[in-house]
């Protein structure tokens, strides 16, 4: 069994020369096989190994009793030993997920941890070819695409290694007996409480009634499918780099490039974005992909959102597809008064206001640009302000004939939704002046009767524009002349 486990090792790359390995030892079985197997591998990989030991404080006595069993066993073979008491009950109801998902959540945290405080380059667990199995026919029944089928990956990376995942559990309790190991039996695997337990108890052997081969047959599954998905990954991964875009914490997609995909690189990309931006793809089934791509191919350019679980959000914006967290986002609300000959901070938006007059025949050149804006100060009734929409504003874009809606202006000029809240709006008491950014309104442009000019310039602190910028925005969005 341990040429099995070095053929195996070697296969998939797992260990490296001098490598520090971090072993996960419960006391059963399988921890004890392996920490055994690897205690013996260590002059020829030239490798350091550390225990980790957790006690989930669900089966009292017994527990301590398996927490000291591995704590002794640890001090016999000079191995450095770290052990952990953590209540999976009381988390378990905290947290309102089952004791098994909150058993490996904490688990795995503790690995990561480790592995960053004690500079661990492996992480060695003890699940062998019948969790595989397991593994399988639990994924097959709540329902599973080709990456499921893959099962139990032999290695990951970030550093998890599986050793004994070529092996089957009736060669690793006599690989025990064989080398006189006494490992201590957790008597709750032996009832069928958990689902994996009811797999393990009943669903396998009243199907190995059918082919006493089974477990071997998934094992070849799990092998073959995880072949092809780790080609299949590395042709996703170069299609990705080469498409895909972040932007901070969101993922945005050209529609017209992933419309010309295949099927399958469509919901690819499609589940490698949720994945980025959710950290997993827990809860995502295949109903909410195609749902997704439904939508995708309405022949139409509207604006649309899907809500997925756990707060992952799916929207059209136009030509783009963005996935993001779909945590509210409270709206800023601001309304400031601008003083004229004086700088305004606007500190929900990161930006600032500068306000001051001038003479029309000391101007040469009068064009407005995103960032400043020239009003005819006679036309202007009332203070000036600056604030962010409302419900119902209106204005009349420069350039355009008659009053449009702000809302149908956004509309037009595909400003994303989240983004229209924070586009500061200079106002005064006839309504709209300046949508900032974007176009002035034409009842206060600068003309040839102008003779005081009121210039207004915007400095986003952020160093990042209000919104999308358009060419014809800017060249509409005041008049320019040059002094006779």
């Amino acid at each position: 069994m341990k040429e099995k486990v070095i053929k195996f090792i070697e296969k998939h790359k797992m260990l490296a020369m001098g490598d520090k390995v971090l072993v996960a030892v419960s006391g059963g079985p399988d921890s004890i096989c392996l920490l055994h197997i690897l205690y013996s591998l260590r002059e020829l990989y030239n490798i350091e190994l550390l225990v980790i030991h957790i006690n989930h404080l669900l089966r009292g006595k017994e527990a301590d009793q398996e927490e000291e069993y591995v704590r002794d066993l640890s001090r016999e073979w000079n191995i450095p030993f770290y052990g952990f008491k953590k209540d999976i009950k009381s988390l378990s109801k905290l947290k309102g997920i089952s004791i098994e998902e909150v058993g490996r959540e904490v688990r795995y945290n503790l690995f990561i941890k480790m592995k960053a405080s004690h500079q661990v380059n492996k992480i060695a667990l003890g699940q062998h070819g019948d969790d595989n199995a397991e593994t399988i026919i639990m994924r097959l029944l709540r329902g599973t695409g080709p990456e499921g089928l893959a099962g139990i990956p032999p290695y990951r990376e970030d550093g998890i290694i599986r050793p004994l995942l070529a092996c089957s559990r009736e060669e690793i309790e006599e690989y025990c007996r064989n080398n006189k190991l006494f490992p201590k039996i957790d008597k709750s695997n032996l009832e069928p409480i958990y689902f994996r337990n009811k797999i393990r108890l009943e669903v396998l052997p009243y199907l190995e009634q059918y082919n006493n081969n089974l477990k071997r047959n998934l094992q070849n599954l799990s092998e073959i499918v995880g072949e092809q998905q780790d080609y299949i990954k590395g042709e996703m991964d170069k299609l990705w780099k080469d498409n895909i875009h972040k932007e901070m914490e969101d993922i945005k997609i050209d529609i017209s490039w992933i419309n010309n995909l295949s099927n399958f690189e469509q919901k690819e990309m499609l589940r490698r974005s949720i994945e980025r931006v959710k950290g997993n793809l827990k809860d995502i089934e295949y109903k909410h992909i195609q749902l997704i791509l439904e939508k995708l191919r309405e022949d139409n350019n509207t604006i649309w959102e899907i809500d997925l679980p756990n707060n992952i959000k799916i929207e059209r914006q136009y030509n783009k597809l963005l996935v993001r967290e779909g945590k509210s986002k409270d709206r800023k609300d601001f309304y400031y008064p601008l003083v004229i000959e004086g700088k305004t901070l606007i500190p929900e938006i990161n930006g600032e206001f500068n306000l001051y007059l001038v003479e029309r025949e000391d101007v040469d050149i009068i064009k407005s640009s995103p960032t400043r804006g020239y009003f005819d100060i006679q036309k202007i009734e009332g203070p000036i302000f600056v604030r962010n929409r409302i419900p119902g504003d209106k204005f009349k874009p420069s350039g355009n004939l008659g009053t449009k809606k702000l809302k149908d202006f956004f509309i037009d000029k595909k400003i994303p939704r989240e983004q229209r809240d924070t586009i500061p709006l200079v106002v005064g008491e006839n309504g709209i002046i300046w949508v900032t950014g974007y176009r002035v309104d034409e009842r206060y442009i600068v003309d040839e009767k102008t003779k005081t000019i009121l210039i207004i310039e915007f400095n986003n602190k952020g160093g990042k524009p209000i919104a999308q910028r358009h060419k014809e925005d800017i060249n509409r969005s005041g008049c320019s002349s040059k002094k006779n």
